[in-house]
C-alpha cells in the first residue's frame, strides 16, 4: 500500500457526471436500453444549464451527493461489464469528490465512508468471480488517494480488512507492523481512536485465524493505552498463538504489569516461576478455571494449550539445566506429569516448535540435547544455578582441552626422535598385531553368535523438526 497521485481528468464537470452515470446504468436492475437512457437522462437534467452559464458550486455538490447516493444504492456499481471499468469509474468518483468538497468537511467524510461500505457490500454479495479482488483494489486505491494524514484512512483500511477477512486471506495485504506504526504516527487521530482502530483490526485478523498479526496489533494498541481489558485480551491472544512460548512482547510494554489482575494475572504467574513446578500448578489452575478459559472465546486459548506450553517450557528447562546434555525418559515423565510412553511425543513437539534440537535414543531411553532455542525463556534466564552449571561445564571443557594438548605434545616429541625410533615402534606394533592375529584365528567361529546378538543395539533415530 503506497500513496498515489491522482491525475485530474481533462473532462468538464458535466462530462464527468455523465461518465459516472453511464457506468452506474449497467448496474441497475433490468438494464435494458430504455432504463439505461432514462437513468443517464436523469443526471443529464441535473447538470443542464443555460448556454454561457456555469454550474454553481452548491449545485455541483448536490449533483455529486446524488451520484454518491446511487453508488450506495447500487452497492458500489460493481456489476459493470468489465472490472477495469469499475476501477476507472471509482477513480473518477474519488477525483470528483476531492474537487467538489473540502477534505475536512462532514460531507466529504460521509461520502468516502458510504462509498467504501457500498463497495464492500457489493463485493461480498456479488455472484461474479473476482468481485472480491476488484472491490479490494478499489478500496486500496481509495486509501492511497487519501492524504497520508487523513483521518479517513483507518476507516477505509478497516473496510478493506473486513472484506478480505471473509473469503480471502488477510496475509495478501502488505500491512506490516512497521508500515502500520508509520501510518499511526501520520493519521490525525486521538489515542483513543487509534486504540479503537487497532482493536477492531485485531478482531478481524483473529477471526481469520491470523493470531500472530492480531497480537501485533494489540501490542501496538497497548503502547497507546494500557486499559485493563486490552491488557487481558493481549495476554490471552499471546497464549493462544501455538508457537509462542513467552509473554515478553506484551509484559515489556510500560504499565502492562500494573494493570494485570484477576484470572489473567494468575495465568501469567504460571509462566514466571519455576518451570517444572509450574506444570503441577498449571494442572490445578486449569481444573479450577476451565470455564473461565472457555468463556474467553479466543480460538487457540484452551486448557490443553496452556498445559502444553507449560510442559514444553519445563522440558526446555530440564534440557538447559542438564550437565551432560542427556535426559532419561523417567525424569522427563515425572517433570511433565506424563507417562514414559508419551515422552517421545513431547520431545518431538518441542523439536517441531523449534525449542530444542535433539536426538532420541530409543534403546537407551535417552534424549541427547544438541542445542536450545535462544528465544525460549528458559534459555535466556540466567541465575545462580546457571552460573554454577556454566562453571562446571567450563571446567570439564578445560580438562578435555588439557588432555588433547597432552596427546599433541606426545606426538610432537615422538616426531622429534627421528625415523629410526618410529620404525622400531611400528615394528613392535606389527609383531603385536601378528600375535593378535593368531589369537583371532583360534577364536574364529566362536564369537559369531555373540556378534549377531549385538547387532541393532545402540541405534539412534534422528528427529528432525
Amino acid at each position: 500500500m503506497v500513496d498515489a497521485i491522482s491525475i485530474a481528468p481533462e473532462l468538464p464537470f458535466k462530462q464527468q457526471v455523465l461518465e459516472l452515470a453511464a457506468h452506474l446504468s449497467r448496474s441497475i436492475p433490468n438494464p435494458d436500453q430504455t432504463n439505461i437512457r432514462e437513468f443517464v437522462a436523469s443526471f443529464e437534467a441535473q447538470v443542464q444549464v443555460e448556454e454561457g452559464q456555469e454550474i454553481s458550486e452548491e449545485k455541483k455538490k448536490e449533483v455529486v451527493k446524488s451520484i454518491v447516493g446511487k453508488f450506495v444504492e447500487l452497492k458500489g456499481g460493481l456489476e459493470a461489464a468489465k472490472e477495469s471499468e469499475v476501477e476507472s469509474s471509482h477513480l473518477l468518483l474519488q477525483y470528483l469528490l476531492s474537487t467538489s468538497f473540502d477534505a475536512s468537511s462532514e460531507d466529504y467524510s460521509s461520502a468516502i465512508k458510504s462509498v467504501a461500505e457500498a463497495v464492500k457490500k457489493g463485493a461480498e454479495g456479488s455472484n461474479k468471480a473476482g468481485r472480491v479482488e476488484a472491490g479490494a483494489r478499489i478500496l486500496n486505491n481509495t486509501y492511497n488517494l487519501l492524504p497520508a494524514s487523513s483521518p479517513l484512512r483507518p476507516s477505509v483500511l478497516l473496510t478493506l480488512l473486513s472484506l478480505l477477512a471473509g473469503p480471502s486471506d488477510l496475509s495478501s495485504l502488505p500491512l506490516t507492523t512497521q508500515t502500520l506504526t508509520i501510518a499511526l504516527a501520520q493519521w490525525q487521530l486521538s489515542s483513543a481512536e487509534k486504540v479503537q482502530f487497532l482493536s477492531s483490526a485485531s478482531e478481524l485478523f483473529q477471526s481469520s485465524g491470523s493470531l500472530p498479526r492480531a497480537l501485533d496489533l494489540l501490542t501496538l494498541a497497548l503502547k497507546e493505552s494500557v486499559e485493563a481489558q486490552l491488557v487481558e485480551k493481549a495476554i490471552l491472544v499471546a497464549l493462544a498463538v501455538q508457537d509462542k512460548f513467552e509473554l515478553d512482547d506484551v509484559l515489556s510494554v510500560q504499565g502492562v504489569k500494573e494493570q494485570l489482575s484477576g484470572k489473567a494475572a494468575e495465568v501469567v504467574s504460571l509462566f514466571e516461576g519455576d518451570e517444572v513446578e509450574a506444570v503441577g500448578k498449571g494442572q490445578k489452575w486449569v481444573a479450577a478455571n476451565g470455564s473461565w478459559v472457555e468463556s474467553a472465546g479466543i480460538t487457540g486459548f484452551t486448557a490443553d494449550s496452556v498445559l502444553r506450553k507449560l510442559r514444553l517450557i519445563a522440558l526446555v528447562a530440564l534440557a538447559a539445566k542438564s550437565e551432560t546434555r542427556q535426559l532419561e525418559y523417567a525424569p522427563i515423565a515425572k517433570a511433565l506429569s506424563i507417562d514414559e510412553s508419551e515422552v517421545e511425543t513431547w520431545v518431538i513437539d518441542a523439536i517441531r516448535s523449534k525449542l530444542i534440537v535433539a536426538r532420541i535414543s530409543q534403546p537407551q531411553s535417552l534424549i541427547r540435547i544438541q542445542s536450545l532455542s535462544s528465544s525460549s525463556t528458559s534459555a535466556r534466564r540466567f541465575g545462580s544455578s546457571e552460573w554454577q552449571l556454566l562453571e562446571k561445564r567450563l571446567t570439564e571443557w578445560k580438562k578435555s582441552v588439557s588432555e588433547a594438548r597432552s596427546v599433541v605434545e606426545e606426538a610432537e616429541a615422538l616426531a622429534a626422535q627421528g625415523p629410526v625410533v618410529q620404525q622400531q615402534r611400528r615394528g613392535g606394533g606389527n609383531r603385536r598385531q601378528q600375535g593378535q592375529g593368531q589369537g583371532q584365528q583360534q577364536q574364529q567361529g566362536q564369537g559369531g553368535e555373540g556378534e549377531r546378538q549385538g547387532q541393532g543395539q545402540g541405534q539412534e533415530e534422528a528427529v528432525v523438526a
